[in-house]
């Protein structure tokens, strides 16, 4: 492309304070490693996350995918039963804590290492104008990836106690979690729900509330009274959770996912527009995998079109990359936002 802007994490913050700007911000969370090869021209193993690299090449990549903030994270796999494929991906089995009695195997992630790597992620910003979002565990989700998923929800029914016992130990990591990220000039902080799908959730609206959002209610307080925009992670269909999500103090709804045509954007930002930024949409089941480079690029340019006005939109996809999708189809995703002049 002829035109590659700089990183300027003002156009996110804008976005959030529905600030309309000609220029929209783009934050795409996440890539799958075959993409992050290909955009850096190396060979690094398939079992990361982008999040995982050390802090030079997580830069580097974010500036040339266009990003207006850097991801840091970490992937906790605790209790998880994993298998590797053929490209030496980590896919996901089972959990292995299944009675009270394994709760001694649950293992916590030493946060003086994670503490290191967010220092050389905060060096390697210095003197940028790029951003700095942390994402932070959640329990509810930890708790069933390390319990199983078909478990997991049995026991929400069978033995809750159990499941809320082994939710509340994993929060309490949680939160010491997100008090080390908060020492740090971080610029927002991103929390995750797991247990939606594309129709809706997967145990009763009451039980969402019991299992995760409680916990969650309890991050967002602490990231909020630091002074911090909470940028919310929540996949499938949440067209009819997102006044609770406002209530909750929620800055950044993401990733907006259509949900097999079942959640419109525009409505919903004819709706809510005004009160919550939207991220996300851009579809990598369709457009993004399937379409062509022009597909793409007119697709983006629809949505800042219709979105951007009046500020509240930060372009990114619906879900995460895949390796699927070509990355000259992100590429032409990136290049339109460059390009757009609203």
């Amino acid at each position: 492309m002829s035109f590659m802007r700089e990183p300027d994490k003002q156009r996110i913050l804008d976005a959030i304070d529905h600030i309309e700007r000609r220029d929209i911000p783009l934050l795409e969370i996440d890539p799958d490693m075959e993409i992050v090869n290909k955009i850096l021209g190396k060979s690094l193993p398939y079992e990361l996350h982008s999040f995982e690299l050390d802090a030079e090449d997580n830069v580097k990549l974010n500036v040339r995918m266009g990003n207006d903030m850097v991801y840091f994270s970490h992937v906790w796999r605790t209790g998880r039963v994993q298998v590797k494929d053929s490209d030496g991906r980590l896919h996901y089995k089972d959990g292995r804590i299944k009675t009270r009695e394994d709760f001694d195997q649950l293992w916590f992630p030493d946060l003086g290492k994670l503490e290191q790597r967010l220092e050389a992620t905060c060096k390697a910003l210095q003197g940028k104008k790029m951003g700095l979002i942390c994402g932070a565990q959640t329990a509810a989700f930890t708790a069933m990836t390390a319990m199983g998923y078909h478990d997991f929800l049995f026991n929400t029914l069978a033995d809750k106690d159990m499941v809320m016992d082994l939710i509340k130990t994993i929060h309490e990591y949680c939160i010491r979690e997100m008090e080390v990220f908060l020492r740090y000039p971080v610029d927002m902080m991103k929390v995750g729900s797991g247990i939606i799908t594309t129709t809706g959730p997967m145990v009763s609206w009451e039980q969402v509330e019991e299992l995760e959002t409680s916990f969650i209610r309890e991050q967002i307080g602490v990231i909020r009274e630091a002074g911090m925009p909470v940028f919310f992670h929540i996949d499938g269909k949440v067209d009819n959770m997102i006044p609770d999500f406002i209530d909750m103090g929620v800055d950044v709804l993401n990733p907006i996912d259509p949900s097999g045509a079942v959640q419109d954007i525009y409505e919903i930002k004819s709706n809510y527009g005004n009160r919550i930024t939207l991220s996300g949409n851009i579809n990598i089941d369709t457009v993004l995998k399937s379409g062509t480079p022009d597909e793409v690029r007119k697709d983006v340019i629809e949505h800042m079109d219709r979105l951007g006005k009046g500020g509240g939109y930060i372009v990114s996809s619906s879900h995460n990359l895949h390796e699927l999708i070509p990355v000259e189809n992100y590429y032409a995703m990136r290049d339109a936002v460059m390009e757009f002049v609203q």
